[in-house]
């Protein structure tokens, strides 16, 4: 017996039979872009169970002649009833905010909410052109089914969060969401029995269609169990995500009906907490034990449906052992698909590390911006400098393997390791709570981009800041093109632009939205400067084709979202002391009104779902760059960019002391840097006493 439970002596040709199925999926093609290809590709090349298509050919089998191989119909009605299926899946990932799929990243994790959707919509259409390729009658049932299908989503979605769902509106929504194509994956494959898709006129095709009715509903009961006793690991994807979606399957609402605690807990969206507390109410109640009892019964059911079949008894009794085999099969998967088939090798702190922090601290006072070597001992610098070592190791001399100490590579990590030291300078003499005046503010930023824009040949001012770029920018541009230069001066500019904004709404107590506060937030947060030194580093430039791709922006908008709310979670007491606007945490606070640990919970949530979705979708990079044109063969050079990037996403910044002070050192007089860039004359200092 395969791991399937079916006896491959009754079905022989089963195997060889999905095989074709297989081969009749393709993706959806998108003429000129063969890099979307994969949009719809991945998740039909990724179904294994192929439950119902299983569920169409034996249904054709036990009406011809089990040991012969399928016609092409069957084969082609079985490829539609997995499309529809798999269409489905598409939406529902994106309904559920679900990113993986059988131990795998699901559409929507790796190509966004848009994509999935219209993925979906091309998966299902392909789905009912096959059928329409069968004949009038399976595209109409095909239909039916999917309308009726949809129905029953409606219902789930319209009872989302109401504690008095009743075991009546479940049952319904099970019906449509999960039993109709299982009954008419059946219906399909009897049809074709008759070699024209014509109807049986003994009534079979009907008692295979029930049969996959029951059989549906059993499923879905079966697959409620699993979301409150599995874990992630034998499901391949997130579990007890219903009780924290606010869908209440029979489980819970049997054990609603008994528990009035449980009653009072749901009905509204639970922490984490609360949902693996309503999670063991459910569990200490008996009701799971009950549904099970449920799901058993329905598989009499659906066994009894086939009473009425005389022909090929065996292969009757091993299309019941099927079902009952697939129920208790459910939970346990042949194998796990890393998240992360690419790592990246942890920087080491060490030696290396030591170099970085000994190089920047030297540099820091070489240049002016700290007076002092205890100045470039202050948490705000050394906080910073702990960050780089952990991002570049070898960034100050230490020479990676095969390397001499002064190569380019060398000068290229000390210009990188010193320019995120600056970025963390401009950041701090921004948000410095003794700049009260919004004037001030404004001659900062037109200082600053002067500065930015002078000939380091021929100043227009000294001092620390103008020293300090008129040292990094020779090394940063050397070998770069025009236009890099251009994009990266750019980027700084509207660093400064943005940062003004900032200290504006800092003065003026504005917090902005949660919709706002990303464009915001990034905006502010030199994201681009790092992207632009990541190029510097590899020494390559990211094609604008390679970064405008929907992928790639999506992995972009990942890994800020999660290194910044990081820094907000990090940097929250220091936030809330300075009164900085663009922190998640305080902005969640002020649209809400919850408490800030209420805040802190969901950031932490987000962070750590769209850290899931970024590893996700950077298994992919490798295998997307290889498909994209005009690369140049280079695929691996720029998706080592990416991988760069991924340090900084896994470093962890609550370690840092840029957030928790752990010196007295005293730092930087930000009053000093920014009177040294100043083209206005000082104030007359009174004589008056």
């Amino acid at each position: 017996m395969p791991s399937s439970g079916i006896d491959l002596a009754v079905f022989p040709r089963l195997q060889a039979d999905l095989d074709r199925v297989r081969d009749a999926f393709g993706p959806v093609r998108v003429h000129g872009r063969p890099e979307l290809d994969a949009l719809t590709h991945e998740e039909t090349g990724a179904s294994r169970g192929l439950v119902r298509p299983t569920l169409a050919l034996l249904s054709y089998y036990v009406l011809t002649d089990p040991s012969e191989p399928a016609d092409d119909r069957a084969v082609l009605a079985a490829a539609a009833a997995e499309l529809l299926h798999l269409g489905a899946l598409y939406h529902d990932d994106v309904m559920d905010h679900a990113y993986e799929r059988r131990g795998r990243p699901s559409a929507n994790a790796l190509w966004g909410q848009h994509l999935a959707i219209l993925a979906g919509d091309c998966v299902m259409l392909s789905g009912l052109g096959m059928l329409a390729e069968l004949g009038r009658r399976e595209v109409a049932e095909g239909v039916a089914a999917s309308e009726r299908m949809c129905a029953g989503m409606v219902r789930e979605s319209a009872d989302l969060h109401a504690a008095s769902r009743s075991e009546e509106s479940y049952l319904q929504a099970v019906g449509g969401k999960t039993a109709e194509l299982f009954a008419l994956a059946c219906r399909l494959g009897a049809m074709q029995a008759n070699g024209n898709g014509g109807r049986q006129e003994d009534g079979r095709e009907e008692a295979l269609a029930g049969f996959g009715w029951q059989l549906g509903h059993a499923y879905q009961l079966r697959d409620d169990i699993l979301d409150l006793t599995s874990t992630a690991e034998e499901l391949g994807k997130p579990v007890n995500t219903d009780l924290a979606e606010g869908v209440y399957t029979l489980p819970v609402i049997r054990a609603v009906s008994r528990d009035q605690g449980l009653a009072r807990l749901l009905g509204k969206e639970l922490t984490q907490e609360e949902a693996a507390r309503a999670r063991g109410l459910v569990l200490a109640s008996g009701a799971v034990e009950e549904t099970q009892a449920v799901a058993d019964a329905y598989v009499v059911r659906a066994a009894d449906r086939l009473s009425t079949l005389t022909d090929h008894p065996r292969a009757l009794d091993e299309l019941k052992s099927y079902a009952r085999t697939l129920l208790r099969g459910r939970g346990a998967r042949a194998a796990v698909v890393p998240r992360q088939a690419r790592q990246e090798s942890q920087a080491r702190a060490g030696a290396h590390g030591e170099q970085v922090t000994r190089w920047v601290k030297n540099w820091l006072v070489e240049t002016g911006l700290a007076a002092t070597p205890a100045e470039a001992d202050h948490h705000r610098l050394s906080g910073a400098m702990w960050m780089i070592e952990r991002i570049l190791p070898q960034a100050a001399g230490a020479p990676a393997d095969g390397e001499g100490g002064d190569d380019d590579s060398s000068a290229r990590k000390r210009a990188t390791a010193a320019m995120g030291t600056l970025i963390c300078v401009w950041d701090d003499i921004f948000e410095d709570p003794l700049l009260t005046s919004p004037r001030a503010v404004t001659e900062l930023r037109e200082d600053l981009v002067a500065t930015l824009r002078q000939d380091p040949a021929a100043p227009w001012t000294h001092g620390a800041i103008p020293t300090a770029w008129a040292r990094l920018w020779p090394r940063l541009r050397a070998g770069r093109t025009a236009r890099w230069q251009e994009a990266f001066l750019d980027s700084i500019e509207q660093t400064f632009h943005a940062c003004e904004r900032e200290a504006h709404h800092r003065i003026s107590g504005h917090i902005p939205s949660t919709g706002d506060y990303l464009p915001l937030r990034r905006s502010t947060s030199g994201f681009e400067i790092g992207m632009g030194c990541s190029e510097v580093l590899q020494n390559r430039e990211i094609p604008p084709t390679l970064r405008g791709h929907r992928m790639v922006r999506r992995l972009e908008e990942l890994a800020f979202f999660v290194i910044f709310a990081e820094n907000d979670l990090a940097g929250l007491d220091q936030d809330e002391a300075d009164g900085i606007p663009y922190n998640l945490v305080r902005v969640i606070r002020h649209e809400t009104g919850c408490g800030r640990a209420e805040a802190v919970e969901r950031v932490e949530r987000q962070v750590a779902e769209k850290r899931a979705q970024y590893n996700a979708i950077l298994t992919y990079v490798p295998v997307l760059f290889r498909t994209l044109p005009g690369l140049s063969g280079d695929s691996d050079g720029y998706a080592a960019i990416y991988d760069r990037l991924k340090l900084f996403v896994d470093v962890r910044q609550r370690g840092s002391e840029r957030y928790r002070p752990n010196t007295l050192a005293v730092g930087p007089d930000l009053e000093r840097l920014r009177r040294e860039i100043s083209r206005r004359p000082a104030a007359p200092v009174s004589s008056e006493r």
